[in-house]
């Protein structure tokens, strides 16, 4: 009987619809931690595994002596180290696109959030306090009006820039291939150089995948580099940020607030702006939707069965795909 392990503890609420998607030849097991012991006791027998954040190195590929292939879950593989499994022989196939409603939409509920003052005034409220003349002299602001610049425009960010447009902002983005024309025309949105997105944008949204030239993208320069009280929003990779630098800028009161769902070491625990209430963060779940759910697994699954039945998988890594050529 095949065996799958999903080795990231969050996949523990994907376990029953892989159980009704797959067949019921194969066995399906969980981790239930981080923890490499409980990994490679439970690894030495898998066939496949499927990961959403975990690092796939030499060293776990070595817990996991039987495993050929690996799906990721979601559209991120930046905790895949290439060279080790093109070594080991594993196939490691990823899921782009599918997440991207459920992210989008994250990203403007946390822009929303921090321009409206929604955790302040939720706190406030709670405590009894109403502080309605406290938050309003404060300072509340709106999307419209506003310059939100977006930092990648792919499936995510195309989705974040049409979800924007009923709001009234001013859009511009920034890429490497700038988008055709008639799209920017549909979107409303215009082309800038990053240094000219980040002097002229009073929300910034990050939209790129983690690679080392991404890699910290953001750091001090570049966060001074945007308006005073500015505002910036992560849903994409912690490491894009340099979250000492972030401190920094917020605690000086640059950027008036930023707002996380992704952190650079999200596997350790720790909240590294537990002190600082003018950054949001909250864990990792905006491709936790159902429906995004729904589709990793659906998508995940009939990959798994490709692979069980000797059949090509798709969506293997572009990067691994050009380790091989």
């Amino acid at each position: 009987m095949p065996k799958v392990l999903l080795i990231d503890p969050a996949l523990a609420v994907a376990v029953d619809r892989f159980r009704q998607t797959l067949p019921t030849t194969v066995e399906i097991a969980v981790t239930t931690s981080f923890d490499d012991d409980e990994l490679a006791q439970l690894a030495v027998d898998a066939d496949i595994l499927v990961n959403a954040r975990r690092r796939i190195d030499a060293a776990m590929l070595a817990m996991a002596p039987r495993v050929r292939f690996i799906q990721m879950i979601g559209i991120g593989y930046d905790t895949v180290d290439v060279a080790a499994v093109a070594s080991a022989g594993v196939t490691v196939a990823y899921n782009p696109g599918v997440n991207a409603t459920g992210v989008a939409e994250q990203t403007l509920m946390l822009m929303l959030a921090l321009v409206k003052r929604l955790p302040w005034s939720e706190q406030s409220s709670r405590a009894g306090q109403f502080a309605t003349a406290e938050l309003i002299g404060a300072g509340i602001d709106d999307l419209a009006g506003a310059t939100v610049g977006l930092i990648g425009m792919g499936d995510i960010g195309t989705a974040v820039a049409e979800r924007l447009i009923p709001f009234g902002p001013r859009i511009v983005y920034s890429t490497r291939r700038r988008r055709k024309s008639s799209e920017e025309t549909r979107l409303g949105a215009t082309w800038l150089p990053l240094a000219d997105l980040l002097h002229e944008s009073t929300i910034v949204s990050l939209h790129l995948p983690l690679t080392p030239e991404t890699y910290h993208l953001l750091g001090d320069e570049e966060l001074a580099a945007m308006p005073k009280g500015s505002y910036l929003v992560n849903t994409t990779r912690g490491g894009l940020v340099d979250e000492a630098a972030l401190r920094r800028a917020v605690a000086r009161e640059h950027l008036r607030g930023a707002a996380s769902d992704v952190l650079e070491h999200e596997t350790d625990g720790r909240n590294p702006f537990a002190d600082l209430p003018a950054v949001i963060v909250t864990p990792h779940l905006g491709g936790g939707s159902r429906g995004s759910v729904g589709r990793m697994v659906e998508r995940s699954a009939a990959n798994i069965g490709r692979f069980l039945a000797g059949e090509p998988v798709r969506d293997v890594i572009p990067s691994l795909t050009q380790a091989r050529s």
